[in-house]
This record gives C-alpha cells, sequence and structure tokens, in this order.
C-alpha cells in the first residue's frame, strides 16, 4: 500500500496578533505530521535534528510573513483577511502566506526594522508577488533526498 500525501493545511482569519499565533501554532503541528509521514515511509539517512531544522525554518519565515500582513498590510486600512496554505508536492514543502492589503516598501536608509524578507530569503526558498490588492509570499524547502524520492514514487 502506497502512503498518501498528507493533506493539505488551509487556514483563513482576520489578520490580528492572535491569529499569528494560531497559525503559527498550526503550522508547526501539520508539519511535525508530515516529517513523521515521512520517516515512517522508508528509512532515511537524514536525522531528526535535520528534519526539526527544516521545520522551525519554514514556521520561522511563515511567522515573520504573517506578522508582516498583521503590521503592515492592512495599515490605515480595516484589517482584511490572510490566508496560510501549506502543502507537500513532487518533494517539497510550500507554504503560502497570502493578504488582500497594500504592499509597502521597507524604508529607506538604516533602521531597526525592514530586515524580515532577508530573514525569510535565509530559511527558505522564497518568493514574493504582489497584485492589486495584496501580497502572496511563497516560502519553500525541499525535503530530504529520499523522502524527495519517495514523495515523487508516491504521485
Amino acid at each position: 500500500m502506497t502512503p498518501q500525501a498528507p493533506p493539505d493545511l488551509d487556514l483563513t482569519a482576520q489578520a490580528a496578533p492572535p491569529q499569528v499565533g494560531a497559525f503559527r501554532r498550526a503550522l508547526r503541528r501539520w508539519l511535525g505530521e508530515v516529517l513523521d509521514d515521512v520517516v515512517r515511509s522508508a528509512p532515511t539517512t537524514s536525522t531528526g535534528d535535520e528534519l526539526e531544522d527544516l521545520a522551525d525554518d519554514l514556521v520561522l519565515a511563515a511567522s515573520e510573513a504573517l506578522e508582516n500582513v498583521v503590521d503592515h498590510a492592512y495599515a490605515d486600512l480595516d484589517p482584511g483577511p490572510m490566508s496560510l496554505r501549506a502543502r507537500v508536492h513532487d518533494g517539497t514543502v510550500a507554504v503560502v502566506v497570502t493578504d488582500r492589503g497594500r504592499w509597502r516598501d521597507p524604508p529607506a536608509g538604516p533602521s531597526s526594522r525592514g530586515r524580515g524578507l532577508e530573514m525569510m530569503e535565509r530559511l527558505a526558498e522564497t518568493r514574493v508577488e504582489r497584485a492589486e490588492p495584496g501580497t502572496v509570499v511563497t516560502l519553500s524547502r525541499h525535503l530530504p533526498h529520499e523522502a524527495n524520492d519517495r514523495s515523487t514514487a508516491q504521485a
């Protein structure tokens, strides 16, 4: 019997600070299940620490993207929706954070702020798409090689 790909995670709520924590916890639980499935589905040379680091990196990067929605997307507007979707496909975990607000360029010059995008880029492959209205941030990481092979075989 071939293991099934884990169901996608799909969350939507009003952009508010308590929702960031709720989304972060839900993503961490989902990633824990995904990575447990990876380990159970076949032997791997990846250590538990490597898999935990992958999950931690994605959760931290997603949390930063969600915080940006709360802090910036709806500034001077009524808070609107934010969503987080996560899935595994072809050996890659992708987390997508979206909003329907406005893009705000980081301030020019020295500042103690404006490093979130750089941090996300260090933690995951990061793509930012600006639309009218809204922003889509896609964060992705490849599963360890052995999991990547199994994911392709499951498709």
